[in-house]
């Protein structure tokens, strides 16, 4: 029998987010092969069960982490005793590839980088968001201060927040750590961020694009009269559905949405969202009917929740691929909404509409226009579908890693 290959994901978190979903879906799929072994190492978050699942980070740590990063503006400092505890992990296992996805959230020195470099494990990083090439920020929206080098930055308040500007010292900083000294495999669920990574001090090193992938059994087109009865809701209205885990998280753009709402005016229309609640007079006092179906956390409901919809909403201000997009894709429903970031890549012209930056206007039309032309939406239902089908599969996804996985190994350690 030949040796399983070990390989080791790791993750600021397991459960929560949209890294946490993906990192953690290839565990479980790696898992069901007979070629692989494979563990997940997360810092924060509900504990997860399994002999295979281990939590390394100390809780007083992750508090002292986040105070340090807002009041001093530095980051990767302040989880000294986690990062050892994970760097023991790692040696006592003896693991054949290790697998990063976000190393940002409080639990992680930036320390640990010169750890794996000294080990010589060969490295493939998935990155979700453009942390790694930025002094600070997760998500740029138009600056491109990260090009050259970051400083007098004008969005502090962003994740990770930090109240001292320090992104001159610490994109130098973080540029001299992950550019040099090592060779992992760089991973971009687009073509989008991949570009922008090949700006950047990461251009040196092999950058590859694999799609994130969805399970397309579960995300699947159904009958809308059967979910409609479940839900109270009349097959005579044309159902618009925005979904963010948070509705006031600034990048989903949830306020463009509202303001794009004033150009629907349409008594057969109504508005679902589904996320975490929010009370805010934009969306109570807009002339379209909402309903908030509140955070939801089973993907068979939700899968229902997609079939309610004729139409599929996103307003997102920097995405670097929407998982959400392709699931509600995945059902047949029409997407909606903002040309930005790798959206466009994933919603081609016969599978919806995509709008400028902002222009709420021009997004309230587009929904109006497509609730009432069914021809047009019929035919773009099948397109979603059939798009997904070709591209984003949970086997397309797992089978490209595997590919990335051999190769990696074949090449040898990540000197």
């Amino acid at each position: 029998m030949n040796k399983k290959i070990k390989i080791l994901i790791i993750n600021i978190e397991f459960f929560r987010g949209g890294a946490a979903k993906i990192a953690r879906t290839l565990f479980y799929k790696l898992n069901n092969e007979d070629s692989f072994d494979c563990y997940f190492a997360y810092g924060r978050g509900k504990q997860a069960k399994g002999k295979r699942v281990a939590k390394f980070a100390y809780w007083p740590e992750v508090y002292l982490h986040g105070l340090l990063t807002r009041g001093s503006g530095l980051q990767g400092y302040g989880s000294f005793f986690s990062t050892i505890k994970l760097e023991r992990f790692i040696s006592e296992q003896k693991f054949d590839l290790i697998h990063l996805h976000n190393l940002h959230g409080y639990c992680i020195d930036l320390s640990f980088i010169d750890f794996l470099e000294k080990i010589k494990i060969p490295i493939v990083w998935t990155l979700h968001d453009g942390w790694l090439i930025t002094g600070r920020c997760a998500f740029s929206f138009n600056c491109e201060k990260w090009k050259t080098g970051c400083g007098n930055c004008e969005d502090l308040e962003s994740y990770p927040r930090a109240y001292v500007d320090t992104t001159n010292f610490m994109w130098k900083k973080k540029k001299k750590i992950f550019s040099t000294g090592w060779n992992p495999v760089i991973i971009s669920p687009s073509k989008w961020l991949a570009d922008k990574l090949q700006e950047s001090y990461l251009k040196n090193f092999q950058i590859k694009v694999i799609s994130n992938g969805i399970d397309s059994d579960i995300f699947k087109p159904k009958s809308k009269k059967i979910v409609r009865e479940k839900y109270g809701i009349s097959d005579n209205k044309k159902v618009i559905l925005y979904v963010a885990a948070d509705l006031k998280d600034r990048k989903k753009g949830v306020k463009y949405f509202l303001e794009s709402l004033k150009f629907i005016n349409t008594k057969d229309c109504m508005v679902l969202t589904l996320g975490k609640e929010i009370k805010d007079n934009r969306l109570l006092n807009v002339e379209v009917e909402t309903k908030q179906i509140g955070y939801v956390n089973n993907e068979n409901e939700i899968s229902d929740i997609y079939n309610l919809a004729d139409i599929y909403c996103t307003s997102s201000l920097d995405e670097v691929f929407g998982l959400t997009v392709t699931e509600a894709m995945a059902c047949g429903v029409p997407v909606v909404g903002f040309r930005v970031g790798g959206i466009p890549e994933q919603v081609t012209d016969d599978c919806g509409i995509m709008i400028e930056l902002k222009d709420t206007k021009s997004l309230g039309e587009a929904l109006k226009g497509l609730l009432h032309n069914d021809e047009l939406r019929s035919e773009f239902s099948k397109n979603c579908r059939k798009r997904v089908l070709e591209n984003y599969t949970i086997d397309k996804f797992v089978n490209n890693y595997i590919n990335i996985y051999n190769e990696t190994l074949r090449r040898g350690t990540n000197k």
